[in-house]
């Protein structure tokens, strides 16, 4: 899918354009699930699947009227409301289970972190915030790539900014996330 049918769709969408919503799910769908099953594999315990993280985080967007502005916007958006998706469902989970129903997420969603063990998706979403208070440059480019699944090439051309830089940038976000994990076990 090319930047410009992505914009186009978007301008449609900001127009108010009927059917714009569902022609961007249709141009999306097939990447939304490929980046939602790198996002979900690994753990054992999980009781969503990719098509259900899929179609929630698009629910989701539909009920934000989806007024994004840019390229850029929307993809922060989708993966805010995909990290949403993850922790409204580890919280319900660990409330019916009263605590026993972790929901396991590996942040093996970037194959980078080359370690199967499982998180909690509550304390991911906690140091990511904390991670938004010391930078939140960081903090975006952490999100698009755990949870948006982009990958650096991706992010570095929605951001505006060189491969190399995102890279470096995302591994420093990476160590802070680790240790800060590491902190909360």
């Amino acid at each position: 899918m090319s930047n410009e049918s992505i914009d186009t769709l978007l301008d449609d969408l900001r127009g108010g354009g009927a059917d714009a919503t569902d022609r961007l799910f249709a141009v999306l769908y097939a990447e939304f699930h490929a980046k939602a099953h790198l996002l979900l594999r690994g753990g054992s315990r999980q009781t969503l699947c990719t098509t259900e993280l899929v179609n929630e985080t698009w629910m989701r967007l539909q009920g934000k009227k989806l007024q994004a502005e840019t390229r850029v916007h929307f993809f922060n958006i989708a993966s805010l409301a995909m990290r949403q998706v993850l922790i409204d469902r580890a919280r319900a989970r660990q409330a019916d289970k009263r605590g026993d129903g972790l929901l396991p997420l590996t942040l093996g969603a970037a194959s980078e972190v080359a370690s199967d063990e499982p998180f909690d998706v509550l304390v991911v979403d906690r140091v990511m915030s904390n991670l938004n208070e010391v930078d939140s440059k960081l903090a975006e480019i952490a999100q698009l790539h755990l949870f948006g699944g982009l990958g650096f090439v991706e992010i570095a051309e929605l951001l505006g900014s060189s491969e190399r830089t995102i890279f470096r940038q995302w591994r420093t976000a990476r160590m802070y996330l680790i240790t800060m994990i590491r902190e909360h076990n």
